[in-house]
């Protein structure tokens, strides 16, 4: 385990993105969750330049059952960056010179307010720029969307500054819940959190099994525990149960938080014989203190609406979750 967690480790330090800590403004950075403003002149926008970072941005958002595209875009000109622009919470910088050799990123934290990314995309011409956005398509989107649930979570914990008692008590892991999440249902190692919405209706999972070996940690093993965890406790009508949808193959990453490896699934549920599904994100890793393996997964049931921002809002509370250290521990007897 330590030496899957070292490689992960090593492979995310090799990454060419390369993240600055500016000055730290005084105020927050402002904007609705999930835009992203473009400082671009005109010309270059409406060009081939531009509109391959539009195509970028602009890109299907990941495990969703209908297209939505992953950032609103707002696009202002450089001599109409003035100092209430610049206090956007994602900005992107385009610079095309020829003092440039090559393409690259640069990401800045905090320039001109907290919370603010900055990611300056350098290129010697319009036709590299082009194609260095457009090879480097899941960096770009990757990281704004990181970042943004970094900040949702930073915002959830300081909005509920306790944790959620029961997961502390059954998972021995500290987690915290948005507002709403207020009806719980239990079994063995098994907590069931939902607001019960009949429209925008959000849930949360939290399940647990001894660790045995990585290969628990694999996508095929994943999708195989959920569909057996969750088809026995979460019901429909009809008989129904909860499963994952085999028509969109789920999204599968390993990648570690606050040193702790974990594992992500990314897709989407449906109910065996019942017509209700939607989109769902999946957390497993190894509580050390336990030698339990944690799985938490969100998801949300919101018929012929957008589930971008229900999602991501919700997926949030995955970046909650923190380790006690042993001696603060609760863990039920």
């Amino acid at each position: 385990m330590k030496h899957l967690v070292g490689l992960l480790s090593l492979l995310a330090s090799i990454i060419f993105l390369s993240s600055c800590n500016g000055g730290s403004g005084f105020f927050s950075a402002s904007g609705a969750t999930n835009e992203v403003m473009v400082i671009m002149d005109d010309s270059s926008w409406e060009g081939t330049s531009g509109r391959a970072l539009f195509d970028v941005l602009n890109s299907n958002t990941k495990g969703l059952p209908q297209p939505e595209p992953n950032f609103r875009i707002l696009h202002i000109t450089p001599e109409n960056f003035t100092s209430t622009f610049k206090m956007a919470r994602n900005i992107i910088i385009p610079v095309i010179s020829e003092m440039y050799s090559q393409p690259k990123l640069e990401a800045e934290l905090d320039t001109y307010a907290n919370g603010q990314v900055i990611m300056n995309i350098k290129a010697p011409d319009s036709i590299s720029f082009a194609e260095y956005v457009t090879e480097n398509k899941d960096v770009i989107v990757n990281y704004f969307i990181e970042k943004e649930l970094e900040r949702n979570a930073k915002w959830l914990k300081s909005e509920i500054k306790i944790p959620v008692v029961r997961a502390q008590q059954m998972f021995g892991i500290n987690i915290h819940f948005p507002k709403g999440l207020s009806n719980y249902e239990e079994f063995n190692n098994f907590l069931w959190a939902t607001n019960n919405a009949g429209r925008g209706r959000q849930d949360i999972v939290i399940y647990q099994f001894p660790y045995t070996s990585e290969t628990i940690f694999e996508k095929d093993s994943l999708i195989k525990v959920r569909n057996e965890v969750l088809g026995k406790y979460i019901k429909g009508s009809f008989d129904s149960q909860m499963s994952t949808s085999t028509a969109y193959p789920p999204d599968y990453r390993r990648f570690v938080v606050d040193g702790v490896f974990r594992a992500e699934l990314r897709g989407l549920w449906e109910m065996t014989t019942d017509m209700m599904g939607g989109p769902f994100v999946m957390h497993a890793f190894v509580n050390e203190n336990t030698g339990m393996v944690i799985v938490v997964e969100t998801y949300v049931y919101a018929p012929e609406s957008n589930k971008r921002n229900l999602m991501r809002n919700l997926e949030a509370t995955l970046y909650t979750i923190s380790l006690p250290k042993p001696e603060e521990a609760i863990i039920e007897g």
